[in-house]
């Protein structure tokens, strides 16, 4: 893939790839998105964004002609990701709403991905809440799933009625002889997904297709079936499409082409509402490793309990917006690493030196205490990276990956290093230099080199 080949040339370590698309992403609530793949590659280049901060540059435009002149001040703008409508610069950024009145459900609901642990969720929300008397539960095993049994049970018990039908929503055949067996949907809640991580230097083309099947081709086939413009069209995306989450390209690139896909329903009369959700901590956050969920919460982000995540769910059927965050924020976290698209959500930064830090700790020194200020330096970044309590519990001469630095954590230890030192690393750097003690000395050498 194009973004591999480019991260993988040393020769253009120092430049930047510049995106075009056009109708991937929206400015105004009824624009039209056509392109609903360019929105999966805005997403998916996201990522790349963010693993590799400074190598990429996003532009969408309407007419050539009419942008062309404004595409150069577009990428010298110095914003990662923009749009270009008319001339005119516009630049993506998320907005608090106030929650507007609870709005109710009624009829047939479908919810695909049913028996997972969201669509559980809803599904119990719905007929306690909502008073939905009738319910259909799609997944891929139905009545086999684990726990099948028992949830019918229980939303039976409780009045509703209860179809569990196995079906492979991204078979489109198969889906619609499964639509053909229950009454019109009212709402459809498009619940599906799966999360299969992996950077962008390492992601292969299955891991990407695994991912977008039961995000986007269920979602896309749902669409082309249901036609009906007073369904409610519900899709489950995640804040992971709008962020670019390190390490998730093919899932940030899945939730960005739901979230253009809700769009496009609208330009053709239809209902369509995209929810790009923080983490949930009974959905897809119940798997998580405890250094996987502190990434998370470094990012800015704190996990959704059902609770929280349901009373959002109701507040965003109330909406009227083709895409809304249900989100936690995590302001403390972000004050010192704001995305661009929630920089106007939060406090400005307060500043926390780490730009030159590193230089200007050993140039306050005496020579013979830099070196171990460099590897105390890197013992203490690389254990916060991988969420230990303290420097201590890195060994110097201890390689990082048998401590758990993984590719992402590696990363991330990368771009930190590069922030305090205020040179460009590269991304393999705790591959190349494997133990704290090699790494604090090739940082001391480049320091020296960059000096003279």
């Amino acid at each position: 893939m194009l973004v591999q080949e480019w991260l993988g040339d040393e020769r253009l370590n120092a430049t930047r790839l510049v995106l075009l698309t056009s109708g991937a992403v929206a400015t105004r609530p009824q624009e039209d998105l056509p392109d609903v793949p360019g929105a999966a590659v805005w997403g998916l280049l996201r990522s790349a964004q963010s693993e590799h901060p400074g190598r990429f540059v996003l532009v969408d435009i309407d007419n050539p002609e009419e942008s062309g002149r404004a595409l150069a001040a577009a990428v010298a703008s110095g914003e990662p990701q923009l749009a270009v409508r008319r001339g005119t610069l516009h630049r993506p950024r998320l907005v608090r709403r106030a929650p507007p009145r609870r709005a109710a459900l009624a009829g047939t609901v479908l919810v695909t991905g049913g028996t997972g642990a969201l669509g559980r969720l809803v599904a119990r929300h719905l007929v306690t809440q909502h008073e939905v008397t009738h319910l259909v539960l799609l997944s891929r095993r139905g009545p086999q799933a684990l726990g099948a049994t028992e949830l019918n049970d229980e939303l039976t018990a409780l009045g509703a009625r209860v179809d569990i039908i196995a079906c492979d929503a991204t078979d489109r055949a198969a889906l619609e002889r499964a639509l053909g067996t229950i009454p019109a949907p009212s709402a459809v809640i498009h619940t599906a997904g799966l999360v299969s991580d992996a950077t962008a230097v390492t992601l292969t083309p299955r891991r990407l297709d695994e991912v977008l099947g039961p995000k986007v081709d269920a979602a896309l086939h749902l669409h082309d079936l249901i036609q009906d413009p007073d369904c409610a069209f519900v899709l489950f995306s995640s804040i992971a499409g709008l962020t670019g989450n390190r390490g998730q390209g093919n899932y940030a690139a899945a939730n960005a082409a739901l979230d253009a896909l809700a769009h496009r329903r609208r330009t053709l009369g239809l209902r369509g509402t995209s929810l790009a959700w923080g983490l949930w901590e009974d959905g897809m956050g119940s798997g998580l490793s405890p250094t996987e969920l502190g990434r998370i919460k470094k990012s800015g982000f704190a996990p959704l309990t059902p609770d929280q995540g349901l009373a959002l769910f109701d507040a965003a059927l109330a909406g009227d917006e083709a895409l809304l965050a249900p989100v936690r924020l995590n302001e403390s976290a972000l004050s010192t690493d704001v995305p661009p698209i929630l920089a106007d959500l939060v406090s400005a930064p307060s500043g926390t030196g780490t730009g030159e830090s590193l230089r200007s700790r050993l140039a306050a020194l005496p020579e013979g205490e830099r070196d171990q200020a460099a590897l105390d330096f890197v013992l203490a970044t690389a254990a916060d990276v991988l969420g230990f309590a303290g420097p201590e519990e890195v060994a110097a001469d201890r390689e990082f990956s048998t401590v758990g630095l993984d590719s992402l954590g590696n990363l991330e230890l990368s771009r930190r290093l590069s922030s305090a030192t205020g040179i460009r690393l590269p991304a393999t750097l705790a591959f190349d230099y494997p133990t704290p003690a090699d790494l604090a000395s090739q940082l001391r050498q480049l320091l020296r080199e960059n000096e003279k």
